[in-house]
């Protein structure tokens, strides 16, 4: 089971709340428990999220209502990126660990495809979190975009309140520069991939609206712009990972030449620089936890193939009781509450 982290220590990384299952049946009962509303101060953002960088902290100093929510769009990144790569050998497991930046991971010190893809998924959390943080009225720095209210198009009125891309644009490239200034190949390439994964949310706004007249006849539409949902960012971001361009940097080019090789890539598509290992055995250096142990599919034919997943060592067949969080959903600004569910299941498990 998770642990339950109180979001005074901050903030994103997982608070669980307590829940009861039935076991046996897989038919699931949950109690929820809600937990308090968390002041928002450089004490209890700034001082408790670790590995922020000198200008990240000093960005956060000054904005941490709009960090805490940037915070969260780590968090719901690695979540993101758990999903997506869950059939994989490096599944993003080791990026989420109490009281750790996932930022601060070795994995994301290296020009691999799974960090380009990482990467470009914090990113474009970053964007989309502090995006509907402003629509919400809950930052000081922002609200609606009103760019467009009360214009008249065919069939409908723009009013409401649009999610406010352009500022968690903005406000997302500031977070990431602060942390990664593009001073060599790798901080180009993250930018390059940071610059990647916000054009996603950017080029996915969609229109949402609201019927009015007698009896919902809706002669009056009233719509509003907002983020896409984190799934369809997520699913467009795995295919630009599937397609990513490694980026050839072994020649002895100097550095000018090799910012042209960089800026030479699609604006829009994930590049990366390194090749990757085979992540079957643990490797510290690049926080890989190896694939023993990982639950595998015998008649499958994609990476979660028990030959590909356990890298030929073979698997075990066993029955376990499965226990894993379900039905996450994060809360502005903090904290996430997500329930528990249990499962009795036969399991194939690499050697």
């Amino acid at each position: 089971m998770w642990p339950l982290i109180t979001w005074c220590l901050l903030l994103m990384f997982l608070t669980v709340v307590p829940s009861v299952s039935c076991l046996d049946n897989n038919d699931i009962l949950q109690l929820n428990i809600p937990p308090e509303e968390p002041v928002i101060d450089p004490n209890t953002i700034c001082k408790t999220f670790p590995d922020l960088s000198r200008r990240q902290y000093r960005l956060c100093a000054k904005f941490p209502d709009v960090v805490a929510s940037a915070i969260q769009g780590v968090q719901v990144a690695v979540h993101e990126c758990q999903h997506q790569l869950r059939e994989h050998r490096w599944n993003c497991s080791s990026l989420e660990k109490k009281n750790k930046n996932p930022h601060a991971s070795p994995m994301l010190n290296k020009g691999y495809k799974e960090s380009a893809f990482a990467y470009a998924l914090a990113s474009a959390g970053v964007t989309h979190q502090v995006s509907k943080a402003c629509s919400m009225g809950k930052l000081k720095s922002c609200g609606c975009d009103m760019s467009n209210h009360g214009q008249i198009k065919d069939n409908f009125e723009w009013g409401g309140c649009s999610h406010n891309v352009e500022f968690g644009d903005r406000f997302a490239k500031k977070f990431t520069i602060a942390r990664d200034r593009a001073r060599d190949i790798h901080g180009r390439i993250n930018h390059h991939n940071n610059r990647a994964g916000r054009m996603v949310i950017l080029k996915n706004v969609r229109k949402q609206c609201k019927c009015h007249g007698m009896s919902g006849s809706c002669e009056i539409r009233t719509c509003w712009k907002v983020s896409p949902d984190f799934r369809v960012v997520g699913d467009i971001l795995k295919d630009k990972y599937e397609r990513a361009s490694l980026v050839d940097l072994s020649n002895k080019a100097d550095k000018k030449s090799r910012r042209r090789l960089v800026k030479k890539q699609n604006k829009s598509e994930l590049v990366y620089y390194e090749k990757s290992p085979n992540f079957c055995d643990p490797d510290p250096l690049v926080d890989a936890p190896g694939t023993t142990g990982r639950y595998c599919n015998k008649t499958t034919k994609g990476p979660s193939n028990c030959d590909t997943l356990c890298c030929g060592r073979g698997y075990n067949t066993m029955k376990i009781r499965r226990t894993e969080r379900c039905n996450c959903k994060f809360h502005w600004c903090c904290y996430v509450v997500c329930q528990t569910c249990v499962y009795n299941e036969w399991v194939t498990v690499c050697k």
